[in-house]
């Protein structure tokens, strides 16, 4: 049997004996239930790793993950009860091109890389000429994560990314949910909500569609499955390809904490970061909270996404672009009280300087959303962002949209708002015409706040359009728009008045003036599913495979918490 070398990584050591939730949570209701003791505060100091046999550290062996490649196998060391592992187990100069497994550990302990994480062979656009195949669909290594896991990052350079072909399979539960975050949240336990940014995030590459590459370079080469080689932010990686289908693994109930990195301007890594990702992937029950980019971001592909929450986000909630068409239902974004951040959903086709009717087109269909903006200004507040004042919905780039069943309200005084639903024609008309041409709709919609609906830029071709006019025709049934002052606060979320991060959505709705709000929901599951290309058109009737049938207006009501019991921050 030949001998190999065993890198027991013995680092961070005496100062990782013990692990906390992280951040205070004052809704008892949304305390994750795998809550473990508190952490120690003693500042985590990084050390080198050391080189011992495999009989060494047996306890380690057993609790901290562990993977051999080219002939030597790499495991953490136990130390208390975390895991620690340094640069010559993960970083952003290693791929780990083998599977993984990283297990829970006992008494609440944190697994606590001094590195990124980087899954999978990134083949790029040399390799791939040179005739390296692009992995495709689960060929390349799988990270598994056992429920109950807790990841912490040291540097707030590093981050988790899946390559290509590669998978990960995140499947907590609502009593265990599997935990991302910071040394400072889940070692120390000192992290608060205006702690963004304090690691990268995770990004998923995928081989689905992105409007970055030409028909051509998504065709089979002779050497190769395509030639779209798209370099993803952070770090140079590679997305794109031709398989709007591929499964890049799952995430179930999973909460990414104080993630987002700012590299440079126009190059962020978000929480959760789809880059051309398949609807073979799972998106269910997924949460991001304080960070310091958007909390969800599609860069193209299809992969759909079901329970998912935003909390305390500096910039959007969730942003889709590159030619992304895809399904969400059940979505929360909120923003407390004093918090600064941007949008609860902006939406581009293209992005700045490239043409808006560039394809694949980007098409999204939402039901099931409730967005709380706060009225916070740029640059103000207890929390500052410097992305953009707190907004509702942003469409513009030649994106469509469908928007069904929702909520968007402002948890400020007297429902104090900026503009809670925009449309901005940019580079071309492509925006409004498609809202005046039927291919984006709403219905069944609540709009409550003093800032209305807005059009910020109307293209000439589309002279004469309204937000609010669009939301009153006769395709876009049962909208309603509430933003006189004599008629607000409206009683639309339960216990709004007293808790700014409420978000229950009532069964009865009134205005101030107790006038009933009533507002007929939409069968979104009698529509067929949206697939590529065919998303320049109306909805089209039919049977869904995503969606099911609503039963409350929002998010989330007293008789579908779905949110409570695992998420943090509200």
């Amino acid at each position: 049997m030949k001998l190999k070398n065993v890198f027991a990584l013995n680092v961070l050591a005496a100062t990782l004996a013990a692990c906390g939730g992280g951040d205070v949570n004052l809704n008892p209701s949304v305390t994750p239930a795998s809550s473990a003791a508190a952490a120690s505060s003693t500042p985590v100091t990084p050390s080198s790793s050391s080189v011992a046999s495999s009989s060494s550290s047996s306890v380690a062996a057993v609790a901290c993950a562990t993977y051999t490649q080219a002939g030597q196998t790499f495991q953490g060391a136990l130390s208390g009860n975390n895991c620690s592992y340094p640069a010559a187990f993960a970083s952003n100069s290693k791929q780990i091109t083998v599977n993984l497994t990283i297990p829970e550990l006992p008494n609440g302990g944190v697994h606590v890389f001094e590195g990124s994480i980087f899954i999978g062979e990134d083949v790029d656009n040399n390799a791939a000429v040179g005739g390296k195949r692009i992995p495709q669909n689960g060929e390349g290594a799988t990270l598994t994560i056992a429920a109950g896991a807790k990841i912490a990052f040291q540097n707030g350079t590093d981050y988790l990314r899946i390559a290509r072909g590669s998978r990960i399979v995140a499947d907590g539960t609502k009593a265990k949910p599997i935990i991302f975050s910071a040394v400072k949240d889940l070692v120390q336990n000192t992290a608060t909500v205006a702690d963004r940014g304090l690691w990268g995030g995770l990004q998923i590459n995928g081989n689905g569609l992105t409007n970055k590459c030409t028909d051509a370079q998504r065709a089979a080469t002779s050497n190769n499955v395509h030639s779209c080689h798209v370099l993803s932010e952070g770090l140079p990686g590679t997305y794109g390809g031709n398989n709007n289908t591929e499964s890049s693994g799952s995430l179930k109930y999973v909460v990414v904490k104080h993630a987002g990195y700012k590299v440079v301007e126009g190059n962020e890594l978000n929480a959760v970061n789809f880059n051309a990702v398949g609807s073979g992937t799972v998106v269910d029950h997924v949460q991001s909270y304080a960070a310091q980019d958007d909390a969800f971001e599609w860069f193209g592909g299809a992969v759909n996404a079901k329970h998912i929450v935003a909390v305390a986000t500096s910039d959007d909630s969730f942003d889709f672009t590159e030619g992304y068409v895809g399904h969400i239902q059940y979505a929360l974004s909120v923003a407390p009280a004093g918090v600064g951040g941007n949008h609860c959903v902006e939406a581009d086709n293209a992005g700045t300087d490239r043409p808006d009717n560039i394809k694949p087109l980007t098409k999204v269909r939402i039901s099931n959303l409730t967005c709380v903006s706060n009225n916070v200004t740029r640059n103000t507040g207890t929390v500052i962002s410097p992305d953009g004042d707190s907004i509702g919905l942003l469409i513009r780039e030649g994106f469509f949209i469908e928007l069904y069943n929702s909520i968007v309200t402002s948890n400020d005084v007297g429902m104090a708002s900026k503009s809670l639903f925009i449309f901005h024609d940019t580079e071309g008309p492509e925006t409004i015409k498609a809202a005046t041409d039927g291919w984006s709709v709403a219905k069944s919609n609540l709009f409550a706040g003093t800032g209305g609906t807005a059009q910020t830029r109307v293209n000439a071709a589309n002279a004469g359009f309204t937000t609010a006019a669009w939301l009153a025709n006769a395709t876009n049934t049962n909208n309603v728009v509430v933003s006189a002052t004599n008629q607000l606060p409206v009683s639309v979320l339960k216990n709004l008045a007293t808790n700014d991060k409420a978000y229950l959505t009532l069964p009865t709705l009134t205005d101030a003036t107790s006038a009933a709000i009533n507002i007929a929901l939409f069968d979104v599951s009698k529509l067929a599913d949206l697939v590529q290309p065919n998303v320049n058109t109306a909805p089209v009737a039919g049977t869904s495979a995503f969606f099911a049938n609503p039963t409350h207006l929002g998010a989330a009501s007293e008789t579908n918490d779905w949110v409570a019991g695992w998420t943090v921050g509200l």
